[in-house]
């Protein structure tokens, strides 16, 4: 079977790369959505009978979006379907220091970075002449670009047995607008050209591990993705003088408490070895106030990243509400001692009030039989006041805060619940003929590239230890999750949604099957040029052939 010319997977990199998608900038994104396009316009004047080409608007996406689909059929007939797919955008590049737009130009940005200071590997890689470095690199343009670049060959092979379905989305760094937003226009075209899926690849890297002193640095395959919650903490405190400070009780301190009870909390820790996830990790922790104040704080909130692979939202919410608990339980017994020590001094202050802990689904139901009939209409309005360009987090936590008014509830309290977005975990369970089909070539893919690396560091593993738009593709753990996770996330289909109206099944086993690289997000995102040129299109083409 034919594989991707090196030149034009490179040639393709570059010239993605050099438009500046990064998450959330809607002209550039949709710029790189119409390149994309182009390049299978391309393919389709070529082959007028073998290659489609849809560019949908993101559904429900106020920023209108849009995904790129290319349906390439097989030589002789078949349903049979593999997707590959992958995301256009990339994170920004503030982190690139005065070097922020050079970042998207692959070759000047390589060598503005022999002038700076780098850590030890990324100068070895950078003096080595094999490794591309700059924003999209490795994550994810040139895995798209890996399959472009193999369809072009692809739709002049004979021998190609297997329809490929090309599926590219923006908003994958962000909220996975893109692929959430393409799924009904996915399975429409699936319906339309009868196609039967047996496997989506993703042109997400290998991204090398770091070597530690048991396991040496690798190249990482998988075949499954892990899941990802933010659960959210709001600690509503009691407000009083600072002069007055027993009076009152500080969200600060409840939050605080939180933060060092979740922050890295084994008891979320999944998986073991390779496959360990990372533990829980506060990425928001702040007091929400209108400026300066010598009044005791009262709201602070605090979420965190949590990375699942069998544990359900329902098993996170519990913990969640243990945490806080438990947070609530110290921080009282903190300003109980305070407040015998002011005892012992003459002071006269009075009790520490309990902390009650809630969940957001009963902090909701409580404002809506507190307001009525017009709860809908009211929120609604809310919603409409907050700012266009408000991160949907911060909007969700606002949402938090104006229910507990409307709830009329008693301080202190603390509020447990999700922020969007929610990603279900996908697992080969080796259960359908698929899976265990994808399985198997995934293990003989891995060893093939043991031997075309030459240098063994590589490793196939159950889950990708980050998130990806793979967990998408299985319909049951998307409904199931949305009905845990629907009642207790702020901004529920207000902000974020899942399409659980969707009709069918769909369990698509899923692995990745696109270049190498190091660093994703860092100033010294760089992409592997020999294997990801030269060994990844042969590693593909052979996928797409054994799974054909």
């Amino acid at each position: 079977m034919k594989t991707a010319q090196s030149s034009r997977i490179l040639q393709l990199t570059k010239k993605l790369c050099a438009i500046p998608s990064v998450s959330g900038s809607a002209a550039e994104e949709n710029r790189c959505a119409d390149f994309i396009t182009h390049c299978l316009f391309c393919l389709a004047q070529k082959h007028p009978g073998r290659v489609r080409v849809f560019e949908p608007v993101c559904e429900r996406d106020p920023l209108e979006r849009k995904a790129v689909f290319g349906l390439l059929r097989a030589a002789v007939p078949t349903d049979k379907t593999v997707v590959l797919t992958g995301h256009f955008d990339v994170v920004d590049t503030q982190n690139c220091g005065d070097k922020v737009q050079t970042a998207f130009d692959l070759e000047r940005y390589t060598e503005a970075l022999r002038e700076q200071p780098l850590d030890e590997t990324a100068r070895k890689d950078l003096e080595s002449g094999n490794w591309l470095f700059g924003r999209g690199s490795m994550d994810m343009k040139a895995g798209l670009a890996l399959f472009l670049a193999s369809m072009e060959e692809w739709a002049d092979d004979p021998t190609l047995a297997v329809n490929i379905l090309f599926w590219a989305v923006p908003d994958e760094e962000a909220n996975s607008a893109g692929m959430i937003g393409s799924l009904r226009t996915f399975l429409h075209i699936c319906e339309e050209e009868h196609l039967k899926v047996v496997a989506a690849l993703t042109g997400e890297p290998c991204f090398w591990t770091a070597e530690t002193k048991t396991v040496p640095a690798v190249r990482p395959y998988y075949t499954g993705t892990t899941g990802k919650l933010m659960p959210f903490f709001y600690a509503f405190g009691k407000s009083a003088h600072i002069g007055n400070y027993l009076h009152g009780f500080s969200a600060a301190l409840l939050i605080s408490e939180i933060v060092c009870l979740a922050e890295a909390d084994t008891a979320l820790y999944e998986g073991s070895g390779l496959d360990l996830l990372a533990p829980p990790a506060c990425l928001s922790m702040e007091v929400h106030r209108n400026g300066y104040s010598v009044t005791v704080p009262e709201e602070a909130s605090a979420y965190f990243n949590v990375l699942t692979a069998a544990k359900k939202p329902a098993d996170v919410l519990r913990w969640a509400q243990m945490t806080a608990a438990r947070a609530a339980a110290q921080a009282r017994s903190k300003l109980m001692r305070a407040l015998l020590f002011a005892q012992d001094k003459g002071a006269d202050f009075p009790d520490i009030d309990e902390v009650n802990v809630v969940t957001f689904g009963m902090l909701q139901r409580m404002a809506r039989q507190k307001t009525g009939e017009s709860f809908e209409e009211k929120r609604d309005h809310f919603y409409r006041s907050l700012p266009k360009d408000l991160d949907i987090r911060e909007a969700a936590l606002k949402e938090c805060s104006w229910l507990f008014l409307q709830a009329q509830m008693p301080r202190p309290t603390i509020v447990v619940g999700f922020l969007p977005p929610y990603y279900p975990a996908r697992l080969n369970r080796r259960q359908s003929p698929d899976e265990q089909k994808l399985r198997k070539v995934m293990e003989e893919m891995t060893e093939q590239a043991k031997v075309l690396s030459k240098d063994e560091a590589v490793r196939l593993h159950e889950v990708f230890g980050g998130i990806t738009d793979l967990s998408f593709l299985g319909f049951e753990e998307m409904r199931e999750g949305a009905k845990q996770v629907g009642e207790n996330m702020a901004g529920w289909k207000k902000l974020f949604y899942l399409p659980t109206d969707l009709p069918g099944a769909l369990d698509i086993p899923i692995a990745n099957m696109g270049p190498a690289g190091r660093d994703a997000h860092r100033s010294t995102e760089r992409l592997e040029l020999d294997y990801s040129l030269n060994i990844a299109p042969k590693l593909l083409a052979e996928t797409i052939q054994k799974l054909s």
